[in-house]
């Protein structure tokens, strides 16, 4: 059939219109149709469940999540705005610090005593692990070793709750450390891409086992004159593995009495395995042969400078993680209910490639990891098990937020895969 001039013309005039309906409606492919959560009309439910949600039972925990899932999904134009009000909300209920030199804290049911120099504002933290034994033990003497950061950060030494032999290595007081550093982060404006640990002897184990398990909290870590855990003559799995972006110092002695250089010589020969695989550690291991249990010849400044040059990538685009703590199941954006098998994932534009360990995983998102305007394709080597639109929900963000506690790293979108 032959148009007439006239009509050709509509057609022409008409054409940028249907192009314009084409984009709108794409644009709605991209926003889901269903109840979409209004913060005007729910807040009050939302307060209260946030508030429950902090000191809830893991199983109520779900069904929190599960309610707010029926409210519906956040606008990705959103997701900001929510973060940053229930990272508000959590800061006026949680624990806070004073900006006394001493003072008391209490969190997973333990009490001890905490030494703070350096309290200002906005700074870098770093958390001082003091070493001791069974009845033995002060952070002050941490606070003196490490306090020389204090001129760039805040400076936290705590005293072990329980003065047991390898304290820094019990869960529940692995549990008390972490909550200390949330309680630092509501008191003051805590840079969370530079928080740092350290330690000497017993706290060098400290180092060693929370810094390790807790990676991705850190920016980076050092562990004097202590040692990292063994199985044999191998280093324990659960460890090396998660430092992946996490740079390390340590050193030991050979003529050291009280605890052997050789955990320290098996974990930098294990460092270089792993580099020599095209993982890229960062780490720096000095052993020497005279210096017994005590500081390196130059001090410590060296190994601070070191410290404070690092900052941590939030979203890494590339992680390793092997889980060895009941209470540790998310590792930057990898969730595992269970297992301790190794796991890897790396992100390249919006496919994620996951190798290593199988099962349930979860792989947490946010618009600094992925583009969440566009499909997300996660894979099992090369056998896709994802692939798809992901969008973003309140209760993601609110487990990520309430677990961290941290405004550079959240994530509000999630895919569970089996």
């Amino acid at each position: 059939m032959r148009l007439s001039r006239p009509a050709l013309l509509l057609l022409v005039a008409l054409a940028p219109l249907a192009t314009r309906a084409s984009e709108v409606r794409a644009k709605e492919d991209l926003e889901p149709t269903r109840l979409v959560w209004n913060e005007r009309d729910r807040a009050k439910d939302v307060a209260a469940w946030i508030k429950e949600y902090a000191t809830a039972a893991p199983q109520r925990r779900t069904a929190i999540r599960t309610e707010l899932d029926s409210l519906g999904l956040l606008k990705l134009r959103s997701v900001k705005k929510h973060a940053k009000a229930l990272l508000k909300s959590l800061r006026k209920r949680g624990a806070k610090l004073t900006n006394k030199s001493t003072q008391s804290f209490k969190a997973a049911g333990l009490e001890g005593q905490i030494h703070i120099q350096g309290a200002k504002k906005r700074k870098p933290l770093l958390i001082a692990l003091h070493g001791g034994g069974q009845g033995v033990g002060d952070g002050k003497n941490a606070l003196q070793k490490w306090g020389l950061a204090s001129g760039t950060c805040i400076v936290i030494a705590p005293t072990t709750p329980d003065k047991t032999t390898a304290a820094w290595n019990r869960a529940d007081i692995e549990q008390w450390v972490l909550a200390l550093i949330n309680a630092a982060k509501r008191t003051w404006d805590v840079d969370t891409n530079r928080i740092y640990l350290a330690g000497h002897s017993m706290g060098g184990y400290g180092t060693w086992s929370i810094g390790t398990r807790h990676a991705d909290w850190f920016a980076s870590l050092s562990a004097c004159a202590g040692g990292v855990f063994m199985m044999g003559s191998s280093v324990a799995p659960g460890h090396l593995p998660n430092l992946l972006n996490t740079p390390i110092w340590f050193y030991n002695s050979t003529d050291d009495k009280q605890v052997s250089f050789r955990s320290a010589h098996a974990a930098d020969i294990l460092l270089k395995g792993l580099k020599a695989k095209g993982h890229p550690y960062i780490w720096t291991y000095n052993e020497y042969d005279n210096i017994g249990h005590g500081l390196p010849p130059k001090g410590l400044k060296p190994i601070v400078d070191w410290m404070l040059k690092h900052k941590r990538a939030a979203n890494p685009a590339w992680v390793v993680w092997e889980p060895s703590r009941a209470h540790k199941r998310r590792f930057a954006w990898l969730g595992r209910p269970s297992g301790s098998a190794r796991i890897e994932g790396k992100v390249e534009k919006n496919v994620i490639t996951l190798s290593g360990a199988t099962g349930k995983t979860t792989v947490y998102l946010n618009p600094e990891l992925v583009d969440l305007k566009k499909p997300i394709v996660i894979r099992r080597d090369t056998k896709v098990l994802f692939e798809g639109m992901v969008y973003p929900r309140l209760s993601v963000l609110l487990q990520t937020i309430t677990e961290d506690e941290d405004p550079k790293r959240w994530y509000c979108a999630a895919v569970e895969i089996e």
